[in-house]
């Protein structure tokens, strides 16, 4: 007995030990809708589906710092992914949990910041614009309903739509509004070490490189990414992508743009490019917020050898979202939105992971998908 009581002292000293060194806390958001979500098509019979989804993906983190004296400090940062609608085992669901988030461990001090793990990088470069409200708010929409993942990370397939690991991060102390980070990835798409078709082997990269103005009513961005691909095999893709997100507030209103070009070069030709653009708006009254998009993609501008200019008509698309978001309290929203994603006869861009559990059916070249959703988000 006596044993067992030193036991739980000793460790009881350890504790009391580690969180006097470092301040650990805890957050999350947690968020479900419901949805009726149709999918148009000449091809198919059209399919009507409704739908409990969580596609914000909840999420809940812990984070931490150490004061290691001479203004340095350590810090880490854990985000576990899960849904509040499947079970983590059910095939097809997007929350993998333990530290499918960004998850990182790093210093920083008076040089910035620097930190290595897993980040996202140009996959949220936008999101600010769109899913903010003017009154500071994150809305309760569903993320399927954005430009950022339904468009923009998209492009003859996706892009970037998830956080890159094997990555290590510098981000520059604000001075007067201006920030900066710059990026390298060793592999992105998680295999390091891989041999290509042919044992032909090539040290896969990616580069992300962004700077910012965040001052008062307005927020300018500017980033870029080049991605090679790990391995030269057959399907891969070296992509590269420069976006612009910039917003104004005045009053209650908000007003943004997100423009992006991107270039995807596949192994043994087929190489394409796209640009896209968004104008989102928002106006907050009270408690409330309503919010609307109009997004356009471009055609697909074919660019290896031998191929017409005219292959890659009809490959754009164009995507409408309206929607009321009601803050309930600081940490709790519910809203309704509608959106409509109408791919041109050939283009295939997808609400965000169509297909999966996360969203509803996925779309074939020409298919429009509309979605109208009640969504509820607690943040804590």
């Amino acid at each position: 007995m006596k044993k067992s009581l030193l036991a739980l002292a000793v460790l009881g000293a350890f504790a009391t030990g580690a969180q006097a060194q470092t301040n650990v806390s805890i957050g999350g958001v947690v968020q479900a809708n419901l949805k009726s979500y149709k999918v148009s098509s000449t091809a198919r019979v059209a399919n009507n589906e409704l739908r409990v989804d969580d596609d914000y993906n909840s999420r809940f983190w812990l984070t931490g710092t150490e004061d290691l004296g001479g203004g340095l400090s350590a810090l880490f940062y854990v985000e576990n992914r899960f849904n509040t609608d499947q079970r983590q085992s059910t095939g097809g669901a997007t929350g993998a949990g333990l530290a499918d988030g960004d998850t990182f461990v790093g210093l920083k001090g008076g040089f910035g910041q620097v930190t290595v793990g897993k980040h996202s990088w140009m996959s949220v470069q936008g999101l600010a614009a769109e899913f903010v409200s003017a009154s500071g708010n994150l809305v309760s929409m569903p993320t399927s309903m954005t430009a950022t993942y339904s468009i923009m990370n998209q492009g003859g397939g996706y892009l970037d739509i998830t956080r890159r690991v094997n990555s290590i991060t510098y981000r520059t102390p604000v001075i007067s509004g201006f920030n900066g980070a710059f990026g390298v990835s060793t592999a992105s798409a998680g295999a390091e070490g891989v041999i290509g078709g042919g044992n032909q082997y090539n040290d896969g990269r990616e580069y992300y490189l962004q700077g910012g103005y965040n001052n008062g009513p307005l927020s300018l961005s500017l980033a870029y990414r080049d991605f090679t691909a790990e391995g030269r095999a057959a399907g891969a893709t070296d992509d590269s992508q420069l976006r612009f997100t910039g917003s104004y507030k005045f009053g209650g209103f908000k007003v943004g743009l997100i423009a992006d070009r991107a270039k995807r070069e596949a192994v043994g030709g087929g190489d394409s490019s796209r640009t896209a653009w968004s104008i989102p708006v928002s106006y907050a009254f009270g408690n409330s917020t309503i919010l609307a998009s109009v997004t356009k993609a471009g055609d697909l501008s074919l660019g290896h050898a031998g191929l017409a200019a005219v292959a890659g008509a009809n490959t754009g698309a164009k995507m409408y979202t309206l929607g009321y978001d009601h803050a309930l309290s600081k940490r709790t929203n519910v809203g309704v939105f509608y959106s409509r994603l109408d791919n041109d006869a050939r283009g295939i861009y997808q609400p965000f992971l169509a297909g999966t559990s996360f969203t509803g059916s996925g779309l074939l070249a020409g298919e429009t998908a509309s979605t109208f959703a009640l969504g509820v988000k607690h943040t804590f």
